[in-house]
């Protein structure tokens, strides 16, 4: 049975978190046990998220915000320490408790993809790996024969097998690190800031190819990025995360041209322009707050044009603020029209 041919009973989310946090201890060093450094970093609070087949939601926010922890606990390669992950409706925990049916479900496309490979190993050997979970000789060759179609699946030679990481170019360690994501033939991929650090060409080709491979294998794709240019062209969702929270969410056209909340406002004001009657991008004043010392009521209220007293003295909820979700006392009226005048269509 294909994905398109499932029940809606069997459309549940591949991929989701119910009420996730995590934090890490400050202690881990011997000079933190000395100063008494104990307060933990809370990098993920009480996220809910989800990722169907076949769709791609954007996880955006600035560098330090959670996005890449909340991705790790994802995958399971970081437990929660409260909250739920599920696949497929049921729940699981860390790495060690997923099953190879569940661990199938899911690939990574991590940030520093050259990084993620054994620079002794060949592109051939790495896929072989990632796609045969035994080492028998018949695995291996099987393995191997579907090296070539993994390679072709992302529009690379398979005579790129013979070679080794350092030898390739970043679009092609790209596609090899997509490739060895599709080799379980996963129903959803999280793709941490994939095209980051290369050129805009490579990035067209690579964002074109993820495009691609979605129509052909119906994949989800959880997309992590602090560039929202790109996330606007390619996801179908958007979640904005602040200081380890989700602040906004919804679909990606009504959340581009209707931001609710102010920290989304900003970093729509912050894409440049082609227009040039634009004026230039508009940086976001201050810091994001220390994971282990974050402020009271809204995290986001030391930076917002819009904050009063209620701000710093109540945290907000979630609520339906159309066109988006989003957790702010003051929404809409905290953006005004300017988000909205600021988005491009």
């Amino acid at each position: 049975m294909t994905r398109s041919d499932r029940t809606a009973d069997e459309m549940l989310p591949v991929i989701e978190l119910r009420n996730v946090s995590k934090a890490f201890s400050r202690a881990d060093s011997l000079l933190d046990r000395l100063w008494g450094g104990d307060e933990p970093q809370r990098a993920v609070c009480d996220v809910s998220l989800a990722v169907h087949s076949g769709e791609t939601v954007g996880l955006v926010g600035e560098s330090g915000c959670g996005k890449s922890t909340l991705a790790k606990t994802l995958t399971g390669q970081l437990t929660p320490d409260q909250g739920q992950v599920r696949l497929n409706g049921t729940r699981v925990g860390g790495i060690s408790e997923r099953s190879t049916a569940q661990r199938r479900q899911t690939g990574v496309v991590f940030q520093h993809a050259r990084g993620s490979f054994d620079p002794r190993w060949t592109v051939g050997r790495s896929l072989s790996e990632a796609h045969t979970d035994t080492e028998t000789e018949a695995a291996v060759a099987t393995g191997m024969d579907s090296v070539d179609e993994l390679l072709r699946s992302v529009d690379l030679d398979p005579r790129i097998a013979d070679r080794y990481p350092r030898a390739l170019s970043g679009g092609q360690i790209q596609r090899v690190a997509l490739a060895r994501a599709l080799a379980h033939d996963p129903e959803v991929i999280v793709l941490d800031e994939p095209v980051s650090g290369l050129d805009v060409a490579t990035q067209s080709t690579v964002l074109n190819l993820l495009a691609d491979v979605q129509r052909r294998f119906g994949v989800g794709y959880l997309f992590v990025s602090h560039d929202l240019a790109v996330v606007r062209y390619l996801a179908d969702r958007v979640a904005v995360m602040y200081a380890g929270e989700i602040v906004e969410a919804g679909d990606v056209s009504g959340l581009f041209q209707h931001p609710n909340h102010p920290y989304t406002e900003a970093l729509v004001r912050a894409i440049p322009s082609d227009d040039p009657r634009d004026g230039p991008p508009t940086p976001l004043d201050g810091d994001p707050p220390d994971p282990a010392d974050r402020p009271t009521g809204c995290p986001f209220h030391p930076r917002c044009p819009a904050a009063t007293t209620e701000c710093a003295e109540n945290h907000p909820d979630f609520e339906m603020v159309e066109p988006t979700r989003v957790r702010c006392l003051h929404a809409p009226e905290a953006t005004g029209e300017s988000g909205a005048d600021r988005s491009r269509e």
